[in-house]
């Protein structure tokens, strides 16, 4: 029967890069929530300016734009920092999307050498079984002389 010798360090690698997937996804779902934030504070933004274009045609008051500069510069200061947080986070990810390529490539390595240990092992359990086989027909021929 089959037993690579070295099982015990692919189950590892297999467990560090399942590892390496949850946490690449936690930091990438981190970057998508900031990109959906940042999205939903620009269409607020865009709708806000859109309604205060039509006020502007119909109110002759200044406070409402006033208060619209305002809540335009929170929103903007906001998302100025969201998008400082985006950079951060996307350096995250990528070193999370590195450390997930390597332990992809350390663990294929051994999947590799597993499979090359197999192949030899198929190819020396074939050779055996042909010798005994061998071996069982010329015993045969042997006694039905």
């Amino acid at each position: 029967m089959f037993k690579f010798s070295l099982q015990t360090v692919l189950e590892v690698r297999e467990r560090f890069e399942r590892i390496k997937y949850k946490e690449y996804g936690a930091e990438l779902f981190i970057l998508q929530n900031l990109e959906d934030e940042h999205k939903q504070l620009a269409e607020g933004l865009n709708r806000s300016a859109q309604d205060m274009n039509s006020l502007k045609a119909t109110s002759p008051v200044a406070v409402p734009f006033q208060w619209f500069g305002a809540y335009k510069q929170r929103i903007r200061e906001k998302m100025e920092r969201l998008e400082a947080r985006m950079r951060e986070q996307g350096e995250v990810v990528e070193l999370k999307r590195k450390e997930l390529v390597e332990a992809r490539r350390s663990h294929k390595a051994l999947e590799i050498l597993r499979d090359k240990e197999k192949s030899r092992y198929d190819t020396q359990q074939n050779r055996l079984e042909r010798t005994v086989m061998d071996e069982i027909a010329a015993n045969y021929h042997i006694f039905n002389r």
